[in-house]
């Protein structure tokens, strides 16, 4: 009974005012970039960081150069030299690969991340030996 009397109670704000939040439209004056000092134009365009994009890319360089010498380790028959830097090499790839599509995903160097990506892949060395056998030829 006392829910009901509660409902019928006029409002005691004035008609106009009803509808508004304290904080403007939806009440939440913390988001808002104005409340605190910034121009929205100049929240929304941020300036992000290449480094990241960067930084996995000369990473996926260098595997890919490791990679080639484990290739070139192999054909002087040096095969546990050979087969430690190549399972060094594929750990390696696929965690700089992982970290260049974090990098894709946040925008940071985009373009580098996505060469990275495609290195890391290349750098493998499961692919590199897949590739070298379909290209070179066998005698």
């Amino acid at each position: 009974m006392t829910m009901a009397a509660s409902s019928d109670a006029p409002d005691p704000r004035p008609e106009a005012g009803r509808d508004e939040a304290p904080g403007g439209a939806d009440g939440l004056d913390v988001l808002d970039a104005e409340a605190h000092g910034v121009d929205p134009a100049e929240a929304d365009a941020a300036p992000r960081s290449r480094r990241l994009g960067v930084v996995t890319l000369v990473l996926a360089l260098v595997l890919l150069a490791v990679d080639g010498v484990a290739v070139g380790l192999l054909q002087a028959e040096l095969v546990t030299a050979a087969a430690s830097l190549a399972l060094v090499t594929m750990l390696a790839s696929i965690v700089v690969g992982v970290v260049a599509l974090v990098a894709v995903a946040l925008r940071r160097g985009r373009w580098p991340a996505v060469a990275a990506v495609l290195l890391c892949v290349l750098a493998n060395p499961f692919v590199l030996v897949w590739l070298l056998g379909q290209v070179l030829p066998t005698s």
